[in-house]
């Protein structure tokens, strides 16, 4: 992502009041753990009872946790 594109996506997690402060700087290296808790936390925000693996120790738990995730959310926003 860009400069533009992170500075951006960081002022909006911050208008949407996602609970913890997140610098542009920590998406400069691979960052799947920050990234998978913001989805967790989009998701729960779109519906909380939606279930979640949310293992992402291995290869296969990151895309159980992605299929998941892209799953319930097409699910529920009827795409």
């Amino acid at each position: 992502m860009s400069y533009r594109e992170l500075r951006k996506f960081t002022e909006t997690l911050r208008r949407l009041n996602y609970p913890q402060s997140i610098s542009i700087e920590s998406f400069r290296t691979p960052n799947f753990e920050l990234m998978a808790e913001v989805l967790y936390w989009m998701v729960q925000r779109l519906d909380p009872s939606i279930p979640i693996h949310d293992d992402i120790n291995t290869e296969d738990d990151r895309v159980e946790f992605l299929n998941g995730i892209t799953t319930e959310v097409a699910a529920k926003s009827h795409i």
